[in-house]
């Protein structure tokens, strides 16, 4: 319906004039201290508004208070949000400043680093089985000296120039997080390397230990070896010195035995024996090699054993128990002789003498030796064909034939004037044992080492 003007309404004032108050005008829009006096309309009633009617100005005002207002709330907006991308700045710088704190402190650590890496290869130069190592580990104490001074990235406060905007906290970041990871690589792979070079030092000692440990054992094998050695050598040769004499016996057995009408058999096994004495001797051995020189050794003795052993059979074939024929069951042994040969006395002359050696050994701490005893007739053959009868009996004629002399080693201390000598001769006769005059000093043969049993 078009709004038409009540014609019973008042006329408004016009422009410029002075309403008053009870004048029953509306007064105008925002004077101040004004009473506004609301227009009631009166049910059915028309107003009547001159040039359009009072509300042009309330509507200004509306508008101007709605712009305001959405001014307000649109700056708040503004504003709220720039609050909170300053805050996740904030937030974000915070992060990247943790970022570069643990690169820093990783860089703080490098001068102990560096230090402990000097000191390994200081102590450690030319105690590693490969220098190698050292020189990776000089690489990485160079590399770390350098990063060591080397100053971190600058990160501006939140909102400053270079961190205005998320895209700036990402360059950021990449650049702290590649420095940060830089100082820990270096750090990390310094303390590794210097770790590398002790555990190199110390398979250098292992190897150095192991090497000296090598070298004494081979050492001392080697002496082991030299001692083995001049033992079988010293071995080698006083068995084959006996074997010889076996062998030269051997024939004086075979020419007598035969004489006196010994069995073929017997003298054939002596001649059999005798040949393979010959044969040992004529063998050789690596005198550098104890294993071959003992087993040589072997051989001679065994060869030496095999020819006194038929020596001794053949002889019993014509054992008569005249002087040098004596059976060997009726005799005791009381030695071996300095050919290796077994030494034999009659059995009463042997325990007598056993009693005396018991004396002289608490005496002299040392055993009485026996180098002859019983002298088989070949014995004596022997013995006259190489000193002659100015010094040995005629076979059959000797003391030694029956077993009841000895002679004692002459460096066993029996000569005239030791205390050896001296104590034999004066203790002697106590068990049946005499020097003979003829063998004493003056007595015309002169032996210190001659004893016999008178029982």
């Amino acid at each position: 319906m078009p709004f038409e003007p009540d014609p019973t309404a008042p006329a408004a004032p016009s422009a410029g004039s002075d309403p008053s108050p009870d004048s029953g005008a509306s007064p105008q829009v925002g004077a101040p201290d004004e009473f506004v006096v609301p227009v009631v309309p009166v049910p059915g009633a028309r107003r009547a508004y001159a040039d359009g009617g009072s509300m042009r100005p309330l509507f200004v005002f509306l508008v101007a208070a709605a712009v305001a207002l959405v001014g307000s709330i649109v700056f708040a907006l503004v504003q709220a949000g720039n609050g909170r991308e300053l805050e996740e700045l904030t937030a974000a710088r915070a992060e990247v400043v943790a970022a570069v704190d643990k690169g820093r402190t990783a860089q703080d650590g490098l001068a102990e680093q560096i230090a402990a890496a000097e000191q390994a290869l200081a102590a450690t130069k030319g105690k590693v089985p490969d220098d190698a190592v050292r020189a990776e580990l000089a690489k990485h104490v160079a590399a770390a000296k350098e990063l060591g001074t080397a100053a971190p990235p600058t990160v501006p406060a939140a909102g400053a120039a270079g961190l205005e905007a998320p895209e700036d906290v990402d360059a950021l970041e990449a650049q702290a997080t590649e420095w940060a990871t830089t100082m820990r690589t270096t750090s990390s792979t310094l303390v590794a390397a210097t770790e590398d070079v002790l555990a190199a030092t110390k398979e250098w000692q292992q190897q150095r230990k192991a090497a000296q440990e090598k070298a004494k054992a081979e050492a001392e094998r080697a002496a082991r070896k030299a001692a083995d050695l001049k033992t079988a050598t010293a071995r080698l040769t006083a068995v084959s010195d006996q074997l010889k004499i076996s062998v030269r016996d051997a024939r004086y057995t075979l020419d007598w035995t035969a004489s006196v009408g010994a069995p073929a058999d017997v003298r054939t096994t002596l001649s059999e024996q005798r040949a393979e004495g010959q044969a040992a001797l004529g063998t050789g051995a690596d005198m550098q090699d104890p294993a071959s020189v003992t087993k040589l050794t072997e051989r001679r003795e065994a060869a030496r054993a095999a020819i006194e052993k038929a020596a001794w059979d053949a002889r019993a074939t014509v054992a008569d128990g005249t002087n040098g024929r004596l059976a060997l069951d009726t005799l005791c042994k009381v030695g071996v002789g300095p050919e290796g040969q077994d030494q034999y006395l009659r059995c009463d002359a042997a325990q007598a003498w056993k009693k005396l050696g018991l004396a002289f050994e608490a005496t002299f701490g040392k055993p009485l030796r026996v180098e002859y005893g019983y002298r088989p007739y070949d014995w004596q053959l022997q013995a006259l064909d190489e000193f002659g009868s100015g010094q040995v009996a005629a076979p059959g004629t000797s003391n030694h034939g029956w077993a009841l002399a000895v002679d004692v080693p002459v460096d066993d201390g029996f000569r005239f004037g030791q205390p050896e000598y001296e104590w034999l001769a004066a203790h002697g006769p106590n068990s049946g044992w005499v020097h003979p005059g003829w063998a004493r000093a003056g007595g015309g043969r002169e032996e210190p080492w001659h004893f016999e049993y008178v029982g």
